[in-house]
Parts: structure tokens; sequence; C-alpha cells
């Protein structure tokens, strides 16, 4: 019983919270709208507690999806971008030991691991491509920037949630958990959003870019309001992960490759390091 909520807190540390019930909740808003990436999700997700398991890392961390929530990012990212093989489950499994190997050690020297796993073990696959030959699956995951609706999309699309109503959703049941942190991250999306529309007919690139800010952004307010730091802090963070993405968006696509979550952590990694004297952080894991 014990491991089945560590398989569903997985989902909801995503989104830094500890809870089964809420990673249950969004499992199935994700299976909702994608249900082959709710399967795949599912399945890294137990892959992962089975790893951390097997490696016998804290029974309390893993209950709250610490060492597994990269893992069933994963599996959610496979799903929604590729086509299941025998090739597909193999490389997944052992992509998500690998999220699960590299988080436990960055909690053990008591770094915060955010979504740095994830990324790397995605940018790895992307180089690996020519040999994998995974099939791409045909999919709009792009939100509209034109409306503040925007925010609620860009929310819903950190797991890959696509349609709006299921964005908004999504955010409901971050804030049952936290109202506070998700209500100010999402003040933080929308002032990202005005700068978004603000700027874009200036600056074209930043428009191209707008659905990886829209996730980092979010992300990045929200996982520095987890940390405790102060509401101008998490501007700064939203705001320098918003000019990351533009910055690695306009190196990067060109050449076919995302960049995922990689500008939220690059923004959260630089804020801690800058405010650690002041203030120190509260968790060495999380989203």
């Amino acid at each position: 019983m014990g491991e089945l909520r560590g398989t569903m807190a997985n989902f909801a540390q995503i989104y830094f919270i500890p809870s089964a019930g809420i990673g249950a909740l969004l499992l199935a808003l994700l299976t909702l709208s994608d249900p082959a990436a709710a399967v795949t999700g599912l399945a890294a997700s137990v892959t992962a507690s089975g790893v951390a398991v097997a490696m016998r890392l804290p029974h309390a961390q893993r209950h709250t999806g610490l060492f597994g929530y990269n893992g069933a990012l994963t599996g959610v990212a496979f799903g929604a971008l590729w086509q299941p093989d025998a090739i597909f489950a193999a490389w997944l499994a052992l992509c998500v030991a690998l999220t699960v190997v590299a988080t436990a050690a960055l909690v053990r020297r008591e770094l915060p691991a955010l979504t740095g796993p994830f990324v790397a073990v995605m940018a790895l696959s992307w180089a690996m491509l020519p040999w994998l030959e995974l099939s791409p699956r045909t999919r709009s995951l792009a939100c509209d920037m034109g409306s503040p609706s925007f925010v609620f999309c860009s929310v819903g699309q950190v797991v890959f949630v696509a349609p709006l109503v299921l964005g908004l959703l999504t955010w409901y049941v971050l804030a049952l958990w936290n109202a506070r942190a998700t209500v100010w991250a999402l003040a933080t999306g929308v002032t990202v959003w005005v700068l978004l529309v603000t700027l874009a007919s200036r600056w074209p690139s930043m428009a191209a870019q707008a659905s990886g800010v829209g996730i980092n952004a979010f992300l990045a307010a929200l996982g520095l309001g987890v940390f405790g730091r102060r509401l101008t802090m998490r501007l700064t963070g939203a705001a320098l992960a918003a000019v990351i993405c533009v910055i690695l968006g306009s190196w990067l696509t060109p050449r076919g490759w995302p960049y995922f979550t990689l500008p939220f952590n690059l923004a959260v990694w630089i804020v801690l390091g800058v405010t650690a004297r002041d203030r120190p952080g509260r968790r060495a894991g999380g989203a």
C-alpha cells in the first residue's frame, strides 16, 4: 500500500506536492487528455518506485514521490512524443532508472534536483534518436498566446496536458494543496504573459518560444515559492526563465532540439544560489 502511495505521489511531486491523492487526480486529468501518455507515465512511475525500493532509499521520501517524479515525468514525455514498441519500452526503463539514481545522488548532497534528471535523460534520448529509431506521435500542444487562458494552458502542459479546460482543472487541483503558492505562481505567470504579449511584436523570438516561456516561468515561480523565496525573487526567477527560453530556443529550435524544463531548472538554481545566504532552501528535491 505504501509503494502505491509513492507511485501516485510521483505525479504530484512534479509540481512540488508530496501527496498521493493529488497525484491520483493529476493522473486522472492526464488520462482524459492523453491515455497513451498516462499509461506510459504510470508504468514509468511504478518502475521508478521499484528502483527506489531496490536501492533501499529512505522509506518516507519514497512515499512522498521525491525519488520518482522525474521518472514519472519521463514516462509521460515518452508517451506524448513517441509511439511505443520494444525499443521504446527498454529505453524508457533505462532512462527512468537513471533519473532515480541521479535524483538520489542530488538529494544526498542536499542539492535541489528539480527536473534536472528528466531534462538530462530527454537530452540523451534526443541524441540517441538516430539509433533508437523511435516513431514520433503527431500532437498539437501549443497554447493560444492571445488570451489570459494561456496561463492555465501552460500549467497543464508541464505534464503534457493540452486542452485548456484540463489545464484549468490542473491548476485547481494544485490549489487544493497549496492555494497561496499556486495563486502567486499564477499571478506571476499572468505578469509574464502580459510582458510576452507586449514584447511579441518587437521581439519575434519571444513569441516563438511562448509555450516554453509559459511552462518554465510558472514552474520557476511555483518552485521558488515552495522554497520560501519572497515575491520579488519569484518574479525574478520567472523572468529569468523566460529569457533563458528565448536564448536556448534561438539556438536549439533551428537544430530540432527541445529544451523541455531546462530554463526552469537554470533559473531556480541561479536564484537559490544567489539567495542561499539570506534564506536556506526548504528542501532538496521537488519538481
